[in-house]
């Protein structure tokens, strides 16, 4: 009997023990789980801080890019340069928008005459999107183009000339030979060898360009009375007259057809109208453009 009750009692007792264990693993995982719940929490919370600093980012960058088409130099630089620090502190440091950010705050600084920190904040950029987007990427192409930009605004022919050729060739590649970056590239390098008086050379340059805009704009685009302008130019450089004036003309025609008779793209075209005539002894004429260069500049006095 006594062993019976024994028996009994460390059956009850197992019993006790076997009730017991399931209350202390659900402590266990109550304290796990909040262990879970708070590391869950603290990543969400770093992961909103980090999509946060990147929309101001995005935010401060897009302000600037817009500072800087209203030719508020000054401003747009403040701008930028906070978005570098943002950036910095957000992105690892060889992170695309670092390189979107320092590529404009170079354009920007070099707009401003401000070189010797404009180049390297252009090498900087191309050397983030050449190790993570390869060398044959157009956004390459675009700091090339910038970075060819500013020696050419500070007569570094020698140093601009490849630069420009690269870019170009990348743009073909990647694009088409028929793509605007196409177009703005060959504008730029025939705008360095005019600028170098090498004429023979820049008027193929600006041929084919206005071939890929006639193409592709029609040829009653504003941008084809720009290209004509230029051309025109050239060829009176050349001594090739007829084919100047009638690309003085035609651009004429395009300005006025577009913007009206008054408009100040108009009285670019007469500008050089005026020299070109007084240059070929048609001072008649010459004086005629004259006379409207200063009805059309008295409009805006």
């Amino acid at each position: 009997m006594a062993d019976k009750q024994i028996v009994s009692s460390v059956n009850n007792k197992e019993r006790v023990l076997k009730v017991k264990k399931p209350v202390n693993i659900t402590r266990h995982l109550a304290s796990y789980g909040s262990r879970v719940f708070l590391i869950m929490a603290m990543a969400v919370l770093i992961a909103s801080s980090a999509f946060a600093q990147e929309d101001l980012w995005e935010e401060l960058n897009d302000k600037a890019s817009q500072l800087l088409q209203e030719r508020r130099y000054a401003d747009a630089i403040k701008v930028c340069e906070e978005a570098i620090t943002v950036a910095t502190d957000t992105f690892a440091p060889n992170h695309p928008c670092i390189a979107i950010s320092k590529n404009l705050l170079g354009t920007l600084y070099w707009t401003y005459g401000r070189f010797s920190e404009a180049e390297p904040l252009f090498r900087q950029a191309l050397s983030i999107y050449e190790e993570g987007l390869g060398s044959d990427h157009p956004k390459v192409a675009t700091v090339l183009q910038n970075l060819a930009d500013m020696y050419l605004a500070q007569d570094r022919y020698v140093e601009a000339e490849p630069l420009y050729m690269e870019a170009l060739s990348i743009y073909e590649n990647a694009f088409g030979s028929d793509h605007p970056s196409v177009i703005a590239s060959l504008n730029s390098l025939g705008g360095l060898f005019q600028d170098q008086a090498k004429y023979a050379e820049a008027v193929p340059v600006f041929e084919r360009a206005l071939s890929i805009e006639e193409k592709t704009l029609g040829a009653d685009h504003p941008d084809i009375a720009t290209s004509l302008n230029n051309l025109a130019t050239l060829n009176h450089y050349l001594g090739v007259n007829d084919t100047a004036e009638s690309f003085y003309i035609r651009a004429l025609e395009i300005y006025e057809k577009s913007y009206g008779k008054d408009h100040p793209f108009v009285a670019t075209v007469l500008v050089n109208m005026v020299d070109f005539y007084e240059e070929i002894g048609r001072k008649d004429e010459a004086a005629i453009f004259a006379d409207r260069i200063r009805q059309i500049q008295s409009r805006y006095q």
